[in-house]
């Protein structure tokens, strides 16, 4: 069993302690066996099915608890193998050409796939397929879910195999992996940086909660009548001690004792902005004040975007520019 499930135990232990390590990995293959073996903590055998050259790619980013990675394969491939002791997995396609099947269910290229936890996977993959798939340890996953969200995932653990959805479903997923694999991509210095680590682990939990909304797989709760400013007091005294490093909404959360939807309701009905944006403009804040005196010759954008928690340069330059009239490299080299 992995060490995070056993420490979920001890109550002291926070989500946030779980990604103090975080790489990225790229590889390209020229056969179905060199495939199987690059993946980490997964136990699995390739045979290639259809006939000619193999050639595939995988690419992995392991946060913690979390491991996402994008898979393809010009060849039609029988899979069988499992990821790491209570794991939970979902993917979505990006493309695929041909006739596949996810656990005995047919994969089509609008649909959503699952493996439960300590089940065996059996995929014979389309002739073409390019797909990206979250792996996540289950017991932080209903502990986050418990602690985080307010809500019970048991019924969401016990989904196994393949569903066709709407595109605009599948999209969302599609959107969310991409943002996440160009941004550690463009920038894999990112996963370095402690504050970054920490976004990205709240970006990605949060999107997949947001995906299984639009799945209609989790329920919707009623928010409990809690006294909204003291929580917004509480949670703008605590982010601010740490204004050099912002606190995650994980780690705000985590620190109030509170629900993210909890936090959500009570900022959108105080300052009229959710917790996230406030966030953004203090991180925003930091960045721009140490834009204006850092020099140029020996100082990237990228570095301080990273160092307040920036992890996607694209989105970083957007919300920069949105905010201050100018993108970060301006900043950078213009002094006033």
């Amino acid at each position: 069993m992995n060490s995070y499930s056993n420490s979920t135990k001890n109550e002291s232990v926070k989500f946030t302690d779980s990604v103090r390590l975080a790489k990225i990995f790229h590889l390209d293959t020229s056969d179905a066996f060199q495939q199987a073996e690059a993946l980490p903590k997964w136990q699995q055998d390739y045979v290639q099915i259809s006939t000619g050259q193999f050639s595939g790619s995988l690419t992995n980013i392991s946060l913690g608890p979390i491991q996402i990675f994008r898979e393809s394969m010009n060849k039609e491939v029988d899979q069988h193998g499992h990821p790491w002791e209570n794991s939970f997995a979902v993917g979505v396609p990006l493309e695929i050409e041909g006739e596949g099947f996810w656990c005995g269910d047919r994969l089509e290229r609008n649909s959503i796939f699952f493996l439960s936890p300590n089940s065996e996977l059996n995929f014979k993959t389309p002739q073409q397929s390019d797909i990206c798939v979250a792996v996540i340890d289950s017991c932080m996953l209903q502990e986050y879910a418990e602690k985080i969200e307010e809500i019970c995932i048991d019924h969401v653990l016990k989904l196994n195999g393949a569903t066709s959805v709407s595109e605009a479903i599948c999209n969302n997923f599609r959107d969310s992996f991409l943002r996440i694999f160009n941004g550690v991509n463009i920038n894999p210095n990112t996963l370095a940086t402690p504050s970054s680590r920490l976004t990205l682990l709240d970006d990605v939990m949060r999107s997949f909660f947001n995906g299984f909304i639009m799945l209609d797989k989790l329920p919707k709760t009623n928010h409990a009548q809690f006294v909204h400013r003291h929580i917004v007091e509480k949670a703008r005294e605590y982010i601010l001690s740490r204004r050099s490093e912002p606190p995650s909404i994980l780690e705000i959360c985590e620190e109030l004792r509170i629900s993210r939807r909890t936090l959500h309701y009570g900022f959108i009905k105080v300052l009229g902005i959710n917790p996230v944006t406030f966030l953004r403009y203090l991180r925003l804040n930091g960045a721009h004040r140490e834009l204006l005196t850092a020099d140029p010759a020996i100082m990237m954008v990228s570095d301080i975007a990273a160092r307040w928690g920036f992890w996607h340069m694209g989105m970083f330059s957007t919300y920069y520019k949105e905010l201050f009239g100018e993108l970060p490299s301006r900043t950078l080299r213009v002094k006033k």
